[in-house]
């Protein structure tokens, strides 16, 4: 069974790595794909990426040599923070995506000039500002055997680590994907009325020539649904996004909290594990949420690699 699971990380590690790298470069190589959107979901497949590399690839490689040990202290330091890093930038991302469809359903007239590429690099920043912020505090009082995994008892500083842990579930869980539920459920509010209420309407255009009179029918709506299609797909990508990291991280954060704080509850590792590869899961996964909801993407791969047209 050991061997199972390593065999299943490893894979999941070499689909992560090749999946993120490539979304990052063809978003970035291919001047169609450079809109607001996909500068997110760049970020997006960093934070994945970063999160394989640090978390994922260091957790790995302590299952198969018990005695290895990051070759330097602020190796480890980085290595305990990249866990809340990692899905504090994602879901802090995803909280400004969702923002951005909300402009650009709600205010299409104004949003070029409430949206440009410095704003969402400025945004993009702070992401990583804030998501820096939530991951450092507990470097500050857990003493180095515990952020070298030497030890795991958290008892020393009880009080900080419910506080902490406290805030994680507010600021990754609680509010983000409260704010993302109300914003796409006005999303889908406003792209369901205007499907509603805009039909497609021909109207008689006549003309006259010398050869007598001619009429033909022009769609006066079509621009505007098709305009809607692309926002409310772009939309239902974007929830895939948020439901896979909230199926993802949820259960684990409970496990986690549990085995923490409840002396009385016990975790069966195997179910403690399970959630723990589901989490390592995610970042592989969503490179290929990204290219089932994104024609432009798909077709920026294919370009990428010309055998696979």
């Amino acid at each position: 069974m050991w061997y199972v699971q390593m065999v299943y990380v490893i894979i999941i590690i070499v689909l992560a790595f090749i999946g993120n790298i490539l979304i990052f470069v063809v978003i970035c190589i291919n001047r169609r794909l450079h809109r607001i959107d996909n500068m997110f979901i760049a970020n997006l497949a960093v934070s994945d990426f970063l999160f394989t590399l640090m978390e994922t690839c260091s957790n790995t490689t302590r299952e198969l040599n018990r005695n290895w040990r990051p070759p330097h202290d602020v190796v480890c330091y980085v290595i305990i923070a990249s866990s809340v890093l990692c899905a504090s930038a994602s879901v802090f991302t995803q909280t400004a995506v969702a923002v951005n469809r909300y402009l650009a359903v709600t205010r299409p007239l104004q949003y070029p000039n409430l949206v440009n590429e410095r704003r969402v690099f400025i945004t993009i920043v702070i992401i990583w500002a804030c998501a820096i912020a939530l991951a450092s505090p507990p470097l500050i009082w857990r003493p180095l055997a515990v952020i070298c995994g030497e030890e795991e008892s958290y008892d020393k500083h009880i009080t900080y680590e419910i506080i902490y842990m406290t805030a994680e579930w507010i600021l990754i869980f609680g509010i983000p994907f409260a704010l993302m539920s109300v914003i796409y459920f006005r999303v889908y509010q406003i792209a369901r009325n205007h499907a509603q209420r805009v039909r497609p309407c021909n109207y008689v255009d006549s003309t006259t020539t010398s050869q007598g009179n001619s009429t033909h029918s022009t769609s006066c709506t079509s621009n505007n649904i098709s305009h809607f299609k692309r926002e409310l797909k772009a939309a239902k990508m974007l929830v895939t996004i948020a439901g896979a990291f909230l199926i993802s991280w949820f259960p684990f954060f409970v496990t986690l909290t549990l085995w923490k704080f409840q002396d009385g509850v016990k975790i069966h590792p195997k179910v403690f594990t399970s959630f723990l590869y589901l989490v390592y899961t995610l970042p592989a996964v969503n490179p290929a949420i990204y290219a089932f909801w994104s024609r432009d993407i798909r077709r920026g791969i294919k370009e990428l690699f010309p055998c696979c047209k």
